[in-house]
């Protein structure tokens, strides 16, 4: 046989053939799927290129924006003040990738390291969106911890695959990146959002005229003697429970929707429907109830005082609101001048209405301040954080804070009582910032003697399940 000179080898066969045509290796589609979910993936550099990357990077910020449009609701309008806070999340990512890049052993490209960051941010966006709209309190934790510890596993074995050698330096690394992220954000509020509603800005309404100001404070009296006369009377031979909320900051509307779930929730389980009033700063409606000042509180207090039997019936007073160090909770709605309330101030007005028995729940940083002036025992009160905390959730992209959450939402409708309640509040909170890694609010709680042997005789109603069955 005649040998073929070596400048011209004969050509290799194809390893496998299928019906005639070369056999491929997988689809970049089926790549993406194996390394979504978890499984072993060859050929990931091949895939770091220009387009993949552009395509994802797009969708992802498509995805943001357009759930944070639904969310913003219909009266949404686009706020450019959010720019700065998305760009800031966008070099968060790249700075993840240089991390990942720099500190793996073997070190690993730039791009491939950008891919596989980018690869699940579209999943991870929506089923984040789909957690915080659809599940309830205790789930979504569940929810949220499953995710995060996805994300785990997805950044240490995308990081194996790309180098071919478990990378601890930069897992840690990028944990860091991240907790300093986070940490910077809950000092200076950083929300990546590009929407609000019309009067969205913090006291969007300081752009209300001097006569808009003064008509609006004249016609709280008239305002809050129609809000009064709606409040029913309590029985003549029942103990009644009266509620009476106060929503202290327009700017953020999460107070006064915490405010109006609070008073929902004590008609279930008080029977405060028709017994009580509502005093609300909120930028989208100066016209649905009183605002919220301390000259209205002192008034609303007086003339509830007056439907009640003072020697038996409880009043339970919700206020939500900004606290800061001085020991104060914030009252500001636009250029309205108003005073601020304090302990001493929030224990004078009670003590000049009459009233004996006090149920009372602030939602605020620094709000365990207000326990010393209101303590005695004829008093409940529970605080969202101790005196020298904050607490955390009063954004205006919220409708509920933390406190309001665990206690208003999850808590207060099932439970056996208030102390029940506020122990499960605290537990579910303190749970929550240990998984966000922020200084602890530490919610007070202090229960009267008197008050509390008084609750005991006559308790909470059934919860809605229970009194179905029943």
């Amino acid at each position: 046989m005649t040998e073929l000179p070596e400048s011209n080898p004969v050509p290799e066969a194809p390893a496998a053939t299928v019906e005639g045509r070369v056999a491929r290796g997988p689809s970049r589609r089926t790549k993406l799927l194996r390394l979504l979910s978890l499984r072993r993936v060859q050929g990931l550099d091949d895939m770091a290129g220009d387009r993949p990357l552009a395509m994802l990077a797009l969708l992802s910020l498509g995805l943001w924006i357009g759930i944070d449009w639904l969310r913003a609701g219909a009266d949404m309008q686009f706020d450019g003040l959010g720019i700065p806070a998305l760009a800031l999340a966008m070099l968060l990512i790249l700075a993840l990738a240089l991390t990942a890049s720099r500190l793996s052993r073997p070190a690993v490209p730039f791009r491939s390291a950008l891919f596989v960051l980018l690869a699940p941010l579209p999943l991870l966006i929506v089923l984040g969106a789909a957690i915080d709209l659809l599940a309830p309190g205790r789930t979504a934790q569940l929810a949220s911890s499953a995710l995060d510890l996805y994300v785990l596993l997805y950044a240490w074995q995308g990081l194996r695959r790309l180098s071919g050698a478990p990378q601890l330096r930069p897992m840690l690394g990028g944990v860091a990146l991240l907790a300093a992220y986070l940490w910077f954000g809950q000092v200076v509020y950083i929300y990546p959002t590009l929407w609000s509603s019309p009067d969205a800005q913090d006291d969007g309404d300081q752009s209300m005229s001097a006569d808009e100001a003064e008509t609006l404070l004249f016609d709280q009296r008239p305002r809050l003697d129609q809000a009064l006369d709606r409040v029913a009377a309590g029985s003549g031979t029942e103990r009644a429970v009266f509620f009476v909320g106060f929503a202290g900051v327009a700017a953020q509307r999460v107070f006064a929707e915490e405010i109006k779930l609070a008073a929902g929730v004590v008609a279930q389980r008080y029977g405060t429907g028709s017994r009580q009033l509502l005093l609300i700063n909120d930028r989208r409606d100066f016209d649905s109830y009183p605002l919220a000042s301390v000259s209205g509180l002192r008034y609303a207090l007086k003339g509830v005082a007056g439907k009640m039997n003072l020697q038996r019936d409880i009043l339970f007073l919700s206020l939500s609101s900004h606290g800061s160090d001085d020991q104060s909770l914030t009252v500001a709605n636009g250029a309205l001048p108003l005073e601020q309330v304090t302990g001493d101030v929030l224990a004078a007005a009670l003590d000049d209405a009459g009233i004996k028995w006090r149920i009372i729940v602030i939602s605020a940083c620094y709000a365990g301040a207000f326990i010393e002036p209101l303590r005695n025992p004829d008093t409940v009160l529970i605080t969202a954080a101790a005196a020298d905390r904050t607490s955390f959730g009063c954004s205006d992209d919220r409708d509920l804070t933390y406190f309001g959450e665990a206690f208003y939402r999850d808590a207060l409708p099932q439970a056996r009582s208030l102390e029940d309640a506020f122990a499960f509040a605290r537990s579910e909170i303190a749970r929550r910032e240990r998984a966000e890694k922020v200084t602890a609010s530490e919610p007070q709680a202090y229960f009267g003697a008197d008050i509390d042997r008084l609750l005991a005789q006559q308790p909470m109603r059934p919860p809605l399940r229970q009194a179905a069955l029943r």
